[in-house]
């Protein structure tokens, strides 16, 4: 070994050599210790002495792998400097095993296996959990081996979780600790319970794109790949799960806050405004990059997203630090403050929430006098679309006073028009300042063709010191006029300006003054600023902006600062010291700036509404045409259509009006107006609850023998008092103590809050509840009602339509007067009608109030639901009182002539021989009106809509021939009459007789034989007079009216008016048969029936109209 003069050592795994290792070797000339770990650090410095010394050569095959910065380079041209062993070591091997996140359930057993090069005796492997060092628990399961070293090269060590807890859940950390430093990995590792729930899939859209999560187990933390920036990949190229979308499920199977930062926007404004702010900005680059934002933010009516304002504040801010070395930064700067205040005031609010944004603008536009001002620029001026600049250097000794007027150019508007808010590109704010204090008003300005906005007069005492004389070195006086208040967005009620339901907003330009370099306290003389508004506004208040209110987010506070004066559109105030000064008022004397003269809906409102009203307008224009054919009680008439035309000036009136916020009176009439339709339809609604509760509850009293006397009628009048009269007094009152309780700031026409609490929302509880008691009731007695009491019954058995005096003779004697109903829909029937359309209107108002009030997607989503619910309700409405009723089908049909004289034969369903023949009617108006069903059934609607002739009758007799005429049972007797009772029309001409007990009379002569004659005519003329006369006494007993009856019953004084209209209801019934009846043989020309024995012919006798056979 000493006489070895080339040594090759390579091909081994070690990483470093020891000092001192070729000394046994004097005659080594060439060495070679190349291996693939070999690292160049300050443990080979020695390396380079050695073979200088020992004149030995270093093959060039040994290069460097490690560290990364020598790698592939020759050992023996490295200098001493680059080997050494500052910042974190790179090791050769680190590998730690499992190495990707784990997924376990709780109690399996996961071994973790970290091996690590072997650097010296300094190299240990220790272990951590969530950052925290791991510690053996056999208790627990956690088992850590002792660390093993192979070769002196690697270093292992193993950690075993035996039994797994769901506490194990979280990040496992293998680090490695070395003389030079530390270096670790980690593995993730997801513990699930044998319960473990899942979050649903869901679809997150925003800024960044449009993200479907899938269905993940809860605790696991899923990933979407999204659309990278191309700058945005560090040095080592990042993390998988940096470069994408991740959210994660929480153990309780709901979906955090995603990640989307690592994303590229999706709209190219916020793209390219977010890659300036993350370029580098020097004095070099700075002009250049303002004038290229300035541009973009040209654009700023149509930034969309809130942090487009978020960037380009960002921006301002760092170039307000290079306004002092480039002086055209200024210019740029005020231009770029002034487009931003063309942003949507939503945006512009959420910037102000999110990262106070709009404070920052301000915050940087308040720096530019400090900044750009000195001995050699002593004098400074900006003008923009929205902002006006000024600033000079001022000496305090020779200060007298400053007065500066804020104008533009007058705009070229149509006569009648207020002046545009937001003005045309080539109008300028400009600033015209001059020393002293000289008389300026706003409404005689001076310049020919300009309108002045705003005016400010400081003091000649601004820099009075009320204590000893102190010499003031030059101060920097700057003023800012801001057009509107967008960028002063206050996000909470700082000083409670607010109170009181009042929203007051800034009416007027914003002014600013300020100081720089000199301390200015307590003005002893308060700053004048005068401001126009663009119409009269209401309840004006002072205030000056706070930035130290809120946490920081600023707010309007009113302290130091009072109201001056008031001329039209002019409001003068004075306040005791420097700031950012405006008139706040209740923004409900003039239009929005934002907006126009009137907002458009949605379109479907439109269209949905058009047809709700189609069908309102349909069946009250159907119900008052056929009002005397529609079997419906008189109340049920006149509830029916105020309930329809009440809605339908509720939705008309909102389609139509609610966004005239343009138009003060116009908006108040429409405020007015829906106020008034939305209680009294409700009220309507309550009223129709409570008389049909009364029906259903009603219950015929008895009275004593012989008392006929008779409630006097109710009129409908207290209706209309109840269900117009209220609203019309509330609507009165509320208008009269303030009429400007009809406008708000809001962009719609409706009630200031406050006010609306009392004169809306707690009249409408009120209506509500006592109309769902209503509902309550009437339904729990429909339930414990016996099945059949819709239809009352008649206290005695209708007589044998077979009489012994040979004719038919159909008496119609009613007892106690039920109120009346309906003649088609049942009680429980109309109770749900009631109940359904109550709901729906109730859902009809809140998505129309919702759809107005909401912004963005809300009202898009509040607005097809109104128009959903419109829809349904118009349908509902008339389907239910039109197309579902035989007699409104009957009305349309009878509009048709063709349809008129084919009206069919029906059957008479009370007259029915034993034969089992009926007994056929022809149809007519005059029999529609006075008889209808109490139900839809075909067999009853025939009943209710024809009139038996003496002629049909006897056509009907003659072919069913019964053998024998006995009488018929009482059970017939009753359901008879009950089908034909209560298919009456209760209010008109004869109808009223039927209500009053009395008889009407349908005759066919017949004798008491087989084969009847004529000559028992006058017989059973007389018998039946006589039993008409003696019914009455016999079957009447005393009642009493419920809520739905509309009088009594008709004294006996009248009998004789009665059978007079009886004689003539007669004849009349004869008449019609002739004209329009429809027998069941033909007849011939003289009369006779083909097929029959029986000749027919017209007599008259004590009733002038009678049938003879």
């Amino acid at each position: 070994l000493p006489l070895l003069s080339r040594r090759n050592m390579s091909g081994n795994i070690f990483s470093s050599l020891p000092p001192g290792v070729f000394d046994e070797l004097p005659s080594l000339k060439v060495v070679d210790f190349a291996t693939e770990y070999l690292t160049c650090d300050c443990n080979l410095r020695w390396v380079l002495p050695w073979a200088r010394n020992r004149s030995a050569q270093i093959s060039e095959r040994t290069v460097c792998v490690y560290p990364r910065h020598l790698h592939a380079f020759a050992l023996r041209g490295a200098r001493q400097s680059q080997l050494r062993c500052a910042g974190t070591p790179e090791l050769h091997t680190h590998h730690l095993i499992p190495s990707l996140r784990q997924v376990v359930f709780q109690g399996d057993r996961l071994p973790f296996q970290c091996t690590a090069t072997y650097l010296d005796n300094s190299t240990q492997i220790r272990w951590y959990h969530n950052r925290e060092p791991v510690e053996e628990d056999e208790r627990t399961g956690v088992i850590v081996e002792e660390s093993l070293v192979h070769d002196c090269t690697f270093i292992t060590s193993e950690l075993i979780l035996s039994n797994i807890h769901v506490s194990a859940n979280g990040e496992w950390e293998c680090a490695v600790s070395t003389s030079q430093g530390n270096v670790s990995k980690k593995v993730e590792i997801v513990v699930l319970e044998t319960s473990a729930s899942y979050c649903p899939a869901e679809r997150v859209t925003n800024n960044r794109g449009d993200f479907r999560w899938p269905r993940t187990l809860a605790g696991i933390t899923a990933f979407q790949p999204c659309l990278q920036f191309p700058f945005a990949v560090g040095a080592g190229g990042g993390a998988r799960a940096e470069e994408q979308a991740w959210r994660r499920c929480d153990r309780s199977g709901r979906w955090e806050d995603g990640n989307y930062s690592h994303c590229l926007y999706t709209n190219d404004i916020t793209r390219v405004l977010y890659t300036f702010v993350l370029m580098p900005i020097n004095a070099s680059n700075a002009l250049t990059l303002a004038h290229q934002l300035r541009v973009y933010t040209a654009e700023a009516a149509n930034f969309s997203d809130m942090v487009d304002v978020l960037y380009v504040a960002q921006m301002i801010e760092k170039f307000i630090g290079y306004v002092d070395q480039i002086k055209q930064l200024t210019d740029v700067i005020v231009e770029m403050a002034s487009n931003i205040m063309l942003v949507d005031d939503h945006i512009l609010w959420m910037s102000q929430k999110e990262e106070r944004a709009c404070t920052s603008i301000v915050r940087s536009l308040e720096k530019l006098a400090a900044r750009t001002l000195s001995s050699n620029s002593q004098h400074l001026a900006v003008n923009s679309r929205n902002i006006a600049f000024e600033a000079y250097v001022v000496k305090p000794e020779s200060y007298v006073g400053l007065s500066c007027v804020a104008f533009q150019r007058r705009d070229r508007a149509p006569a009648g028009h207020p002046p545009s808010a937001e003005p045309v590109p080539d109008q300028q704010l400009r600033l015209r300042c001059t020393t002293g204090r000289p008389n300026i008003s706003l409404t005689s300005f001076h310049i020919k063709n300009s309108i002045a906005l705003a005016s400010v007069q400081l003091p000649p005492s601004l820099f009075a010191s009320p204590g000893p004389a102190v010499p003031l070195t030059d101060c920097k006086l700057q003023l800012l006029v801001f057009r509107n208040g967008k960028l002063f967005c206050s996000t909470g009620n700082s000083s409670r300006l607010a109170d009181d339901g009042k929203r007051r907003s800034v009416a007027t330009p914003v002014v600013y003054t300020g100081t720089y370099g000199c301390g200015v306290g307590n003005l002893s003389e308060p700053v004048a600023v005068s401001l126009r508004h663009p119409g009269e506004g209401v309840d004006p208040v002072a205030a000056y902006w706070n930035f130290e209110v809120l946490g920081g987010m600023g707010g309007w506070s009113a302290e130091g600062c009072q109201l001056a004066a008031r001329e039209p559109n002019v409001t003068s105030l004075h306040c005791g010291h420097l700031s950012n000064v405006a008139v706040l008022m209740e923004l409900s004397g003039f239009p929005s700036e934002a907006r126009g003269a009137a907002e458009v809906l949605h379109p479907a409102m439109y269209t949905c509404t058009a047809v709700l009203l189609l069908c309102l307008f349909t069946t009250i224009i159907t119900y008052i045409v056929n009002h005397g054919t529609i079997l419906i009680p008189r109340k049920g008439w006149h509830m029916l259509l105020n309930l329809c035309f009440h809605i339908a000036m509720t939705a008309a009136v909102f389609a139509g009006g609610i966004t005239l916020t343009g138009y003060l009176i116009v908006c108040q009439a429409v405020g007015i107006i829906l106020h008034y339709s939305s209680l009294s339809t409700l009220l309507w609604m309550a009223v129709k609850a409570r008389v049909l509760y009364k029906e259903v509850t009603w219950k015929a009293p008895r009275q004593p023998e012989g008392d006929t006397s008779q409630p006097a009628p109710r009129p409908m009048l207290r209706f209309y008092l109840v269900a117009g009269g209220i609203p019309l007094i509330i609507c009165g009152v509320t208008a009269a103590v303030n009429i400007h309780n009809y406008h708000d700031n809001n962009p719609y026409c409706w009630l200031v809050w406050r006010p609306s609490l009392g004169a809306f929302y707690v009249p409408v509880a009120f209506i509500l509840l006592v109309t769902w008691i209503y509902f309550l009731c009437a339904g729990l007695s429909l339930q414990c009602r016996p099945h059949g009491k819709d239809v009352p019954k008649p206290l005695e058995p209708l007589p044998g339509l077979l009489s012994d005096s040979g004719s038919i003779s159909v008496t119609l004697t009613s007892g106690p007067p039920c109120p009346e109903a309906d003649g088609v829909h049942s009680l429980q029937v109309q109770l749900w009608a009631l109940v359904t359309t109550h709901a729906l209107y109730l859902a009809l108002w809140t998505f129309g109030a919702m759809a107005v009030s909401q912004r963005w997607y809300l009202n898009m989503v509040f607005s097809c639901l109104y128009g959903i619910t419109a829809v349904a309700l118009g349908l509902f409405i008339f389907i239910h009182h039109c197309v579902r009723r035989r007699d409104v089908l009957s009305s349309w049909l009878s509009c048709c002539p063709s349809s008129r004289n084919a009206l069919p034969m029906q059957a008479y369903p009370g007259l029915v021989p034993e034969g089992g023949s009926q007994l056929f009617i022809g149809c007519d108006a005059e029999g529609a009106r006075s008889a209808a069903s109490s139900s839809p059934s075909s067999t009853s609607s025939a009943a209710g809509h024809c009139k038996l002739t003496n002629l049909q009758v006897a056509q009907g007799h003659a072919d069913a021939r019964p053998a024998a005429s006995p009488e018929l049972e009482p059970s017939e007797g009753r359901a008879r009459h009950a089908s034909n009772a209560h298919g009456r029309r209760n209010h008109r001409g004869r109808s009223k007789q039927c209500r009053d007990g009395k008889h009407q009379r349908l005759r066919m002569p017949r004798g008491p034989s087989e084969h009847p004659s004529s000559e028992s005519l006058p017989n059973s003329h007389s018998e039946s007079c006589h039993s008409a006369r003696r019914a009455p006494q016999d079957t009447e007993t005393g009642h009493s009216h419920s809520e739905g009856s509309d009088g009594g019953r008709r004294a006996p004084g009248l009998a004789e008016a009665g059978r007079r209209s009886a004689s003539r209801d007669t004849l009349r019934a004869a008449e019609d048969a002739k004209r329009r009846s429809c027998p069941l043989h033909g007849a011939s020309h003289n009369g006779g029936l083909r097929g029959s024995k029986y000749d027919i012919s017209l007599g008259s006798g004590l009733w002038k109209s009678e049938t003879t056979v």
